[in-house]
């Protein structure tokens, strides 16, 4: 059950102080927001409300140098540290072909993003973060030691929206889609997929 007309963004930053040590997308659960709420809460703040679209995203994040990619949903987490290098856009699915980075996006459902620095205790986390219209997290980008600090604010500058309003009205969350393939399709896929 949602608490969103309740809670301003006064309050979801007060909440955020006094659970400082939850993770983000547990504490919108907490409160019954979405996790996109919760970071607009602190647009102008630790968070800049920036472009979403994956075409202006990538071209800021190939400037970052080695970043971790974040991607998770309920069943699972995927975390791995490399170069976001070889970014494709078509309209439909964009791609970064990397070894490492190796991403498919779908630029329909890239919404709401936010460039967030949180004061650790032992120094700031910098990461951009991308949102569905539900305000569900598709794809977190967080900087790690090697990664080029110092262009952090080029980054930010390239990417930042004017509209730093710190209220956004999410969409209810559409169902999962049904599996468009079949098993006999599986190798085929994979070998497509490898190339």
């Amino acid at each position: 059950m949602s608490h969103e007309p309740d809670l301003t963004p006064a309050k979801i930053r007060q909440a955020h102080s006094t659970h400082a040590k939850l993770r983000a997308r547990d504490l919108a659960v907490k409160l019954g927001i979405r996790e996109a709420q919760l970071f607009a809460a602190f647009a102008g703040q630790t968070a800049n409300r920036i472009a979403s679209h994956p075409d202006q995203v990538m071209a800021a994040v190939q400037t970052l140098g080695p970043i971790m990619a974040l991607t998770r949903n309920e069943s699972c987490v995927h975390e791995v540290t490399g170069i976001y290098q070889g970014y494709h856009s078509v309209a439909h699915a964009c791609m970064v072909p990397c070894p490492v980075v190796d991403l498919r996006l779908f630029p329909s459902k890239w919404h709401y993003g936010f460039a967030v620095e949180k004061d650790t205790g032992q120094g700031v986390q910098r990461s951009l973060q991308i949102f569905d219209t539900a305000g569900d997290a598709i794809h977190k980008i967080y900087l790690t030691l090697e990664s080029s600090h110092a262009v952090w604010p080029e980054v930010v500058a390239a990417l930042v929206q004017a509209d730093q309003s710190q209220t956004l009205t999410p969409e209810p969350r559409k169902p999962t889609e049904a599996t468009k393939s079949t098993l006999d399709k599986c190798e085929a896929l994979r070998k497509e997929w490898g190339q």
